[in-house]
């Protein structure tokens, strides 16, 4: 790859979806990426949950981190945190956050249901100061500790509802596998087979205006892949739902999303930074 992706010409980028000190990057490191790729902005999210973590490299996604990086490279990363809304003084931390300059609440990714009483507080408190929620959510598999965070997504239908002055940001396998209707057959994390009717998040993207996903990760790329022609129809129909993101250090997403001048001039300026930017813009100018 040359230094800036083949065929990115001056489109503008923001990746709405990374992590700093994750996988070896810190903050010069991802700026670095970042560069390479040609993207303008990307959204810092924290991980933080009071259970701890069977992946080591989460427990270094703190907010005085994702700080660090925002104020050593303040024209690039925009803060996100995301405080586990178990803590007894979760709205307190939040608030004060919230006052340095954090834009938005995540990654939320708890061992907790979407729909817990804690969480559905803290979203709506979020509601309240105007910031996005991204939130992962996963797939049932107790045969497998390692999935299971804000489980399940029929929960998440009842957090729409409720919280209709909150924006969310759906991300995760447990989301994505839903783009297929037989969703519930696959004993897959990352089903590959042939997507089958119109998915669950189908349904809730179009019914719920205050409901986006991200495309990020193995999960989002896996869903618009894995059928080639309804994954690209998928994107072309709901495209002013969907951010790009990564949550990784690679061009795949890019690279699908470019490839061969498959979307439209309107679905990629939508996807790539247009969406991202509406859903905090009252708060970076």
């Amino acid at each position: 790859m040359s230094t800036r992706l083949k065929s990115i010409k001056d489109r503008r980028i923001i990746d709405c979806h990374q992590h700093v000190n994750f996988h070896g990057y810190d903050a010069s490191r991802l700026v670095e990426h970042l560069d390479n790729l040609g993207v303008e902005r990307a959204w810092l999210h924290t991980w933080e949950s009071i259970d701890g973590s069977l992946e080591p490299d989460y427990q270094h996604l703190s907010i005085e981190k994702v700080w660090d990086a925002h104020e050593k490279y303040p024209d690039r990363f925009i803060p996100f945190y995301a405080v586990d809304p178990r803590r007894e003084d979760a709205e307190k931390r939040l608030g004060k956050w919230v006052d340095k300059g954090v834009k938005g609440y995540g990654e939320h990714k708890v061992r907790i249901r979407i729909d817990n009483p804690d969480s559905v507080r803290m979203y709506k408190l979020c509601g309240e100061l105007g910031l996005p929620v991204l939130f992962h959510i996963d797939v049932s598999l107790p045969d497998n500790p390692r999935f299971w965070y804000n489980m399940d997504i029929d929960g998440l239908e009842n957090v729409l509802k409720e919280c209709r002055k909150t924006v969310f940001i759906a991300h995760g396998p447990g989301w994505w596998r839903y783009i297929s209707k037989d969703a519930e057959k696959s004993k897959e994390v990352y089903p590959r087979d042939k997507i089958v009717g119109e998915g669950k998040i189908v349904e809730l993207l179009e019914k719920y205006s205050n409901l986006y996903a991200d495309i990020s990760a193995g999960s989002g790329l896996n869903a618009l892949t894995r059928d080639e022609e309804l994954g690209i129809k998928f994107v072309e129909r709901l495209y002013k739902k969907l951010l790009y993101g990564t949550d990784y250090h690679d061009s795949r997403h890019l690279e699908y999303l470019l490839k061969e001048n498959r979307f439209a001039d309107k679905v990629l300026d939508a996807v790539l930074w247009k969406n991202a930017e509406l859903l905090i813009k009252h708060q970076v100018e």
